[in-house]
Parts: C-alpha cells; sequence; structure tokens
C-alpha cells in the first residue's frame, strides 16, 4: 500500500486565532507607538519655546527692553486737518526675534520703512493701497517659512508656510491698553502701544508668562472652535469675564458666515489673530475664542490651544518652559498671564 502523503499547514481556527492574537497585541502597541511619538513631538515644541526664550533674552540684553508690538505712528496734519498713518507698524514681536534665531538674512529682507499691515482680519474692509504695497515690499518675509514658530503637534494642512504656532502674552482682557472699562487689559508680558522692561514685570519674570502655543486657523468653514475665531456681536465689552460671555453668544451656529479662519497664518504680522494670545480662560477652554471686527490688531479672547493631550506648553520670562494643564484654575492661569497683577501664584 502507497503511504498517504499530508500537507502541513493552518486550520480556519488556528489562523483566526492568531490574527486574533496580532490584533491585540496591536491593539496594546499602538497606543505606546503614538504616546511616544508625542513625547518627542512635545519635547521639540518645548525646545523652540526655549530657542525662543533665549532669543528673547538676547534682544534684551542688546536693547535694555523686550519687543514693541506696534510702531504705527500719525503724521503731521495734511488737507481739512487730517492727520494721515504716516507708516503702517504693524510688526510681531516674532519678526523682531529673528537675528537672534539665526535668521538675519530673512530679517534684513524686510522694508520696515514702507511698513507691515495685515491685509485681512476679522470683519475688516479690503486693504488700501499702501497696505497692498506694503505686502508686496515684503513679500518674502510672508512666505518664509520657519521651522522655530511651528509646532510638530500641529500636523494640519494649513499655513505651514509662513505660519505660526507660538504666540505672545497679551494679558487677561485682550485689550491694548487698561481703562475704566477694561480694568484687566494692558497688563501682559507684551504691550501693544509700549515697551516692555523686566522693571515692570513686577509679579516676577519667573512667575509670567511671555509665550505659549495657539492652533494654526481651518482655512475654512464651518468654523472650528479649536482653531478659528468667530465675531463678536455683543458690541464693546469690558472685562475677560465680559469677553468670554460675548464669545458664548457670537458662536452661535448662525454667526458661522462671520468668522475668521486665517488664524496664525503669518508670523510676520502683529495680532491677537495671528501672534498673540489671552489669559482669559484656561488653555484648551471650552468656550469658543471670538474678536471684535472691522479693526486691525481686534481685541478678544485668544485662548492658548494645543494638540499635546491635556494642556499647554508655557515660555515664562525668564526663559524657562514648563507644560501647563488644562486643568489648571482660571485664577492661576490668569495670574500668570499678568506682569503686574501682584498674585501669588507658581
Amino acid at each position: 500500500m502507497r503511504r498517504r502523503r499530508v500537507r502541513g499547514g493552518f486550520t480556519l481556527i488556528e489562523t483566526l486565532t492568531a490574527l486574533g492574537i496580532i490584533s491585540i497585541l496591536i491593539a496594546l502597541l499602538l497606543p505606546a507607538v503614538q504616546s511616544a511619538r508625542e513625547s518627542a513631538r512635545r519635547a521639540s515644541c518645548q525646545n523652540s519655546l526655549r530657542q525662543i526664550g533665549l532669543a528673547l533674552e538676547s534682544y534684551h540684553g542688546t536693547n535694555g527692553c523686550y519687543p514693541v508690538a506696534i510702531t504705527t505712528w500719525v503724521g503731521p496734519p495734511g488737507a481739512q486737518g487730517v492727520h494721515p498713518v504716516m507708516y503702517f507698524g504693524y510688526f510681531s514681536v516674532q519678526t523682531r526675534l529673528l537675528p537672534m534665531l539665526d535668521q538675519v538674512a530673512l530679517y534684513n529682507s524686510i522694508n520696515f520703512g514702507i511698513g507691515a499691515s495685515p491685509l485681512e482680519t476679522i470683519g475688516y474692509p479690503p486693504p488700501s493701497e499702501p497696505e497692498i504695497a506694503a505686502a508686496a515690499a515684503n513679500a518674502t518675509a510672508l512666505s518664509a517659512s520657519i521651522a522655530t514658530f511651528l509646532c510638530p503637534s500641529d500636523g494640519f494642512g494649513t499655513f505651514k508656510q509662513g505660519g505660526t504656532n507660538y504666540r505672545g502674552n497679551a494679558g487677561v482682557g485682550g485689550f491694548p491698553d487698561r481703562s475704566f472699562i477694561h480694568t484687566d487689559s494692558g497688563n501682559g508680558f507684551f504691550q501693544e502701544d509700549g515697551l516692555t522692561r523686566p522693571s515692570q514685570v513686577v509679579d516676577g519674570l519667573s512667575h509670567t508668562v511671555a509665550f505659549s502655543e495657539r492652533l494654526r486657523g481651518s482655512n475654512g468653514h464651518p468654523l472650528r472652535p479649536d482653531r478659528d475665531y468667530w465675531a463678536i456681536q455683543t458690541g464693546n465689552y469690558g472685562t475677560a469675564d465680559d469677553g468670554l460671555t460675548a464669545c458664548r453668544i457670537a458662536a452661535r451656529p448662525y454667526y458661522d458666515s462671520y468668522g475668521f479662519v486665517l488664524a496664525g497664518d503669518h508670523w510676520l504680522w502683529e495680532g491677537l489673530d495671528r501672534t498673540f494670545y489671552t489669559h482669559a480662560q484656561v488653555p484648551n477652554g471650552i468656550i469658543p475664542d471670538c474678536l471684535a471686527g472691522a479693526l486691525k490688531t481686534p481685541p478678544g479672547v485668544s485662548t492658548a490651544r494645543s494638540l499635546h493631550p491635556g494642556g499647554v506648553n508655557a515660555l515664562m520670562g525668564d526663559g524657562s518652559v514648563r507644560f501647563v494643564g488644562e486643568t489648571i484654575s482660571q485664577a492661576v492661569w490668569r495670574g500668570l498671564g499678568t506682569r503686574n497683577g501682584h498674585e501669588l501664584v507658581d
């Protein structure tokens, strides 16, 4: 009798069992791999902020102050007594740090004589001819991508060329100056209408945030609460709490078409819509951000936001970098956002 030849192989049950084990292993390993990748991205983000901190200190060592935000000035009265704006100086603090970030050639390419003015912001009329000319003169800078200004965790496809994730702290209330109406404004690390020196940071450099993160805009509709801005519909608000109330109203669905989707599209231009943020609410706050329309450097609520699980990175005035959890109390976060509030926070 001839011996019967038996072929070796897996049965269906064995194959399914093996696939099940492999699937379980993948399910267990994938979060670990993703966590390791995010840890690397978060470390890279912190390193970028440290570089900005070193540039900030170098700028202070050279100039005796921190970068100014706006240098627009009004010329002498012309026809019919009108004072024309002679210079559009909406250059961001990031722009002034370029020489300290090994970007001397790019800095030298910027035409500071003609100035810079955002061509588009929330609810603003079409740009004027001088504004268009200023943008054309600085086209190289507007299109330049700087890796130090981009957080690797924000892998979103928009505004990688010329965009930024890192923003200067403009304070709590969101208006350029403090007044009897805006009692908690004008108190950030950077001022929109003046210079900040270490002596003015009375809360201490280690207790005051200089820079933090914000996600870049979606560049499309419907608006995304984590990236975009709604237009304030309630008129001129007072404090940061009033601003948060205005944002709750502005974020109603039928106001979607009034939003601003170009957040952080250019590091060259100053403003809460692009290179500043506020401490009105905690990092990754649930209330969508909103800005007042028809104004250059519009006031409003611009919250620190990131895709790092649980919070954002923050550069302190002394150059140290911290990870701030989104569960931080609002009072403490606001205290870290003021340079002169006399809060005892750490």
